[in-house]
């Protein structure tokens, strides 16, 4: 086989290198031909090769493509820096307007809706709602010719005792919702052991599903939930039209 026809039965077959048994063998897409599997196996040294002389092709290509970008981003960063310098100025001009008695509001982006970004408000570790937190402005960081910033900062803050309120209503939230819980298992735990004494299935509850059955045509089902005398949960399916 010639050049040629190496490099055209590596990408034609998509022959790859591999190893077995500590030796160099060929992976391929097997050909129907008998005439052309000859010609690969007699040529298998050579397009061995041709293999590792393409590798050794990639990785130079891999390397100068690295470097290329390397040298693009650090032409872009000399670029950047001294608009990304006037950002922090004008955020600390910002943060110099805040309140004595608020403490500024850390602004963590989280999505993007039409352009406009989502964010998330925090302060000493509790989320706040964009409503509660006092709305400073921006100070960004535009390359020359562009239609928006490459980066941003909000500057926000909440008062001290705003944020108080806040901590100490999720505080108690947090605690209502731990004893509806555990009203909730103390329930179902009294539940079972109803069972386990009569010997009869106990209710737990119930709720909609949608209807299960494609040869119904029912829309919802009805799911009951029943304490058995053994310990384990069964539900109940009704369907409803």
């Amino acid at each position: 086989m010639t050049q040629t026809q190496i490099q055209e039965a590596i990408k034609k077959y998509s022959i790859t290198l591999a190893e077995k048994d500590g030796k160099e063998v060929l992976k391929l897409q097997m050909p129907k031909s008998q005439k052309v599997v000859t010609e690969i196996t007699a040529a298998k040294e050579e397009i061995i090769v041709e293999l590792k002389h393409q590798q050794e092709e990639r990785k130079i290509a891999q390397i100068e493509r690295e470097a290329k970008w390397a040298k693009q981003r650090e032409e872009q960063d000399a670029i950047d820096k001294p608009l990304l310098e006037a950002m922090h100025k004008k955020a600390d001009e910002l943060r110099a307007t805040i309140p004595a008695d608020h403490i500024e509001v850390i602004t963590d982006q989280t999505g993007d809706l039409d352009g406009d970004p989502i964010l998330k408000y925090t302060a000493d570790g509790i989320e706040i709602n964009w409503q509660d937190v006092n709305h400073i402005g921006w100070a960004s960081a535009i390359r020359p010719g562009a239609l928006g910033s490459f980066a941003s900062i909000k500057i926000c803050s909440i008062s001290k005792e705003k944020l108080e309120q806040i901590k100490t209503a999720k505080i108690n939230s947090k605690n209502q919702k731990e004893k509806e819980e555990q009203i909730e298992t103390d329930r179902i735990t009294a539940i079972f052991a109803k069972a386990k004494e009569t010997g009869e299935k106990q209710y737990i509850t119930h709720y909609t599903a949608d209807c299960n059955d494609p040869h119904e045509e029912c829309s919802t089902d009805i799911i009951t939930e029943w304490a058995m005398p053994d310990g384990t949960k069964t539900i109940t399916r009704q369907h409803t039209w």
